[in-house]
């Protein structure tokens, strides 16, 4: 399926920032922060509306919901999905993909952890999870010691209901002892976004070479 792209060309970067929404948001929501998290311009910015429209919503999912949770089938083809993207980009652009990050808020957290986390991923430059869990879908195997190395940027809100600190902390947790480069924050919020998560975002953007 064609996914629909809102696209931060930056002339001469050679890095890419692949920004995933989360559930009811669309693919303008984060691009709107890639000015203040990257203002050196060392990245251009791939920022996909995610697969399935909400009813008289203007925003979409990245998957099927079931009253027993997410649809497997709608994650997995979501993974591979956004795979594909990211490695036609890559390849259209000569960028591979040791340059790319991926990140993601909520829904869209979830998915860059299974996309570089699940068996056979390629290596990323980093992985940005913003109020997110562990991917656990039957049918996605994680293979996180394969990402050891890789810098990961886990933030969260500690007054989250939808993701409690415990299930954000898990990530962290997940990705340590797998031998990821965890840079961990907590802010006083809940399900959302504060301009403090992103100035702490351009600082982590900023090491990665």
């Amino acid at each position: 399926m064609a996914l629909t792209l809102y696209r931060i060309d930056r002339d001469g970067a050679q890095r890419r920032l692949f920004l995933l929404h989360g559930y009811s948001a669309e693919q303008h929501h984060l691009a709107a922060y890639v000015p203040l998290v990257d203002p050196e311009e060392r990245f251009s910015a791939i920022c996909p509306r995610a697969l399935h429209d909400l009813p008289d919503a203007d925003g979409a999912s990245w998957w099927l919901r079931t009253p027993d949770g997410p649809e497997p089938g709608s994650v997995l083809a979501a993974v591979d999905t956004v795979a594909a993207l990211i490695a036609e980009q890559a390849a259209e652009r000569a960028i591979p993909t040791e340059r790319c990050v991926v990140g993601g808020f909520s829904q869209g957290g979830v998915l860059s952890l299974a996309l570089a986390g699940r068996r056979g991923a390629p290596r990323f430059a980093g992985v940005w999870a913003m109020c997110c869990a562990l991917p656990q879908v039957d049918g996605l195997e994680l293979d996180l010691g394969a990402g050891a190395g890789t810098p990961a940027l886990v933030q969260f809100g500690r007054r989250d209901p939808i993701i409690p600190v415990e299930r954000a902390g898990a990530v962290s947790d997940a990705l340590r002892r797998a031998g990821w480069k965890v840079t961990e924050h907590g802010y006083d919020m809940d399900h959302s976004q504060r301009i403090e998560m992103m100035v702490d975002a351009r600082s982590w953007l900023a090491t990665l070479p």
